[in-house]
């Protein structure tokens, strides 16, 4: 290898150590699921929304008119305070943790 002087930088990999159950998130997680209105820019407002937290999954599902369902798998050291973010959303009618089965 020749040094010619150039600098790389080496950027740490994530590492997901979250535990998993065939192929489900394990039990550091907490499943959140939202009713929502379902608007021009929904999927983008939740993402936006959230963002700065540990998501693990964001499903987004219209199947209704003007009704959609946001599930969302996040650290357990995240879930109140998303939980907390999704219920301050104008559109969001409802947010219950499905987690505990």
């Amino acid at each position: 290898m020749v040094d010619d002087g150039t600098q790389v930088l080496e950027a740490p990999r994530y590492d997901d150590h979250s535990p998993t159950i065939d192929g489900r998130p394990g039990f550091d997680t907490v499943r959140l699921v939202a009713r929502m209105r379902h608007g021009r820019g929904g999927l983008a407002r939740v993402a936006a929304t959230v963002n700065n937290f540990d998501v693990r999954q964001l499903t987004y599902v219209s199947a209704e008119f003007d009704a959609a369902t946001v599930d969302v798998v996040v650290h357990e050291r995240d879930a109140a305070r998303v939980e907390a973010k999704l219920r301050r959303m104008v559109d969001v009618i409802d947010v219950v943790d499905v987690s505990s089965g």
